[in-house]
């Protein structure tokens, strides 16, 4: 009968024992007697996909500890939701596989949520479903070359972090002679439907009017492939669109289409919820970051877009 008291005093000092050693947290006091800490989980890194040209760059970048702290907490649980549109090259566009997203917004993306150390989800979307999707939280950032504008400004907010001049894409060699916008008069144009361009062509159509020339004919589409698809068959005679959009696709369309700059410049913006202030400012603040670190500048450099490059990332500040 002696035995047993002696058993309960064996047990509890083991059991003081381990507590001793394991600490608060789990952590082994012993590690701290010996000088050395328990290894702290390593933050997400989101996968970078091959046809990703800025892929060196993001491979260096890393979570910061003070902006990954100020992630909303249900983009911390899920993950960020950034809505796009395929067929916009070098801006976004499947990669070799045929249903990864790549491309300068993809790659700032990536840049983005690897500095707050979340899962990025990229969602290939319908343009025109866009921004109704960011006003409805399906999306937290709708990032798919969008111009930050005046008319768009009524249903999002925009952290503006690159900047493009138009062009005017016509066929090769250029046989209606159209160099300016008010060239254009009397002609059919092809845009993208419900695009900032589209609106441009309206704003030069009616400039055109204004003048006593004829109106010009604007047809849109549903995507930019399918718009330029009109100048080949010769059912329009010019399209519309970003300066390095017009550049890439001049050059894959084999010698049939040529790109003449617009003067000028406009933004490209992030859209984001308004009332999402701080997704917003934390947005501005990354990019910011990216921008101090040249993280920003090398990615645009990879794309060879260095002539977008921000000296700082604005808020609605498109025109």
């Amino acid at each position: 009968m002696t035995r047993t008291p002696i058993r309960r005093t064996s047990l509890a000092a083991l059991a003081i024992g381990s507590l001793l050693l394991t600490g608060c947290g789990g952590q082994s006091l012993a590690a701290e007697l010996d000088g050395t800490d328990a290894p702290a989980a390593e933050a997400f890194k989101n996968p970078i996909p091959s046809g990703d040209l800025a892929a060196d760059i993001l491979e260096g970048i890393s979570q910061d500890a003070e902006l990954a702290a100020r992630v909303p907490a249900d983009i911390k649980t899920r993950g960020l939701k950034v809505a796009t549109a395929d067929g916009y090259p070098p801006m976004e566009m499947f990669d070799a596989d045929g249903k990864t997203m790549v491309g300068v917004d993809m790659s700032l993306m990536r840049a983005i949520a690897n500095t707050w150390g979340v899962e990025l989800e990229i969602i290939n979307s319908d343009v025109n479903s866009m921004m109704p999707g960011v006003a409805s939280g399906r999306f937290d950032v709708l990032a798919s070359g969008f111009n930050d504008t005046e008319v768009r400004r009524e249903k999002a907010s925009f952290v503006d972090y690159a900047k493009s001049s138009g062009a005017i894409i016509v066929a090769k060699g250029n046989p209606e002679g159209i160099h300016t916008p008010s060239d254009l008069c009397g002609h059919t144009m092809a845009v993208l439907d419900n695009g900032y361009y589209m609106q441009l062509a309206g704003t030069f159509s009616e400039d055109c009017v204004a003048q006593g020339k004829p109106a010009i004919e604007i047809l849109g589409f549903a995507n930019d492939p399918e718009a330029l698809l009109q100048l080949q068959s010769g059912r329009a005679q010019a399209g519309m669109n970003d300066y390095p959009v017009g550049v890439f696709r001049a050059k894959e369309s084999g010698g049939a289409l040529e790109a003449i700059e617009i003067p000028g410049e406009s933004l490209f913006g992030m859209a984001v919820d308004p009332k999402n202030e701080e997704l917003i400012t934390l947005l501005q603040d990354t990019v910011n970051k990216l921008i101090d670190d040249g993280d920003y500048d090398d990615i645009l450099a990879a794309w060879d877009l260095s002539g977008m490059a921000l000296p700082e990332a604005t808020i609605n500040q498109g025109k």
